[in-house]
C-alpha cells in the first residue's frame, strides 16, 4: 500500500498509527537514562520534546511519508542494537501489532536462501544477526555455523 493508494479512512488511521509510534518511540527515549545527553550545547530531553510538537504539526497536516521516515529514523538504532525490549514496548503502548526487526529478519532470510553474501551491507546484517544468536539462549550452533560460512566465504571473496 502506498500513500497514493489509500483512501481517505486509510490514510488517517496510517497518520495516527504513524503519529503515535514516532511519539512512543520518543517517549522511550525520555524514560531511558542511558538515551540522555545534556551538555552546554544539547538537551536531548529538549530536542525530543521538539520532535513531539514537530509530530503532531506533521500529523495535522497530513504528513504521513514524514511521519514513517521519522520512525524508521529513530528506531534505526534499535534494530541496529538488537533491542528486543523495544519492540516490546511499542507493542504495549501502542497495541499495534508492529515487528521493526521484521525487514531485518528478511534481509537475513534472504541471504541465507541465496547462499551467499554479496554485499557490504548483506554482510554488517548477517555479522549482526551471528552476535544475536551468540548471545541467545538455547544457542542454535548450526545457524550460527552456517552464517559464519557465508561470512568467511564474503570475506574470501573481498580479500582476492
Amino acid at each position: 500500500m502506498t500513500d497514493n493508494k489509500l483512501n481517505k479512512d486509510e490514510k488517517q488511521a496510517e497518520l495516527e498509527k504513524y503519529r503515535d509510534l514516532v511519539l512512543t518511540t520518543i517517549d522511550y527515549y525520555l524514560d531511558n537514562q542511558i538515551m540522555q545527553i545534556k551538555t552546554e550545547d544539547f538537551d536531548s530531553a529538549e530536542h525530543f520534546k521538539g520532535i513531539k510538537s514537530q509530530t503532531e504539526e506533521h500529523f495535522q497536516k497530513g504528513r504521513l511519508t514524514r511521519l514513517k521516515q521519522w520512525f524508521r529514523d529513530l528506531t534505526e538504532m534499535q534494530v541496529e542494537t538488537g533491542d528486543l525490549k523495544f519492540n516490546k514496548y511499542l507493542q504495549e503502548k501502542t497495541n499495534y501489532d508492529i515487528d521493526i526487526f521484521k525487514s531485518f529478519f528478511h534481509r537475513v532470510d534472504k541471504v541465507i536462501e541465496k547462499g551467499k553474501i554479496t554485499t557490504d551491507n548483506q554482510f554488517y546484517d548477517i555479522n549482526k544477526m551471528v552476535g544475536q544468536l551468540c548471545q541467545s539462549e538455547p544457542n542454535d550452533s548450526e545457524k550460527i555455523e552456517k552464517l559464519n560460512r557465508l561470512l568467511s566465504e564474503y570475506e574470501q571473496r573481498k580479500s582476492r
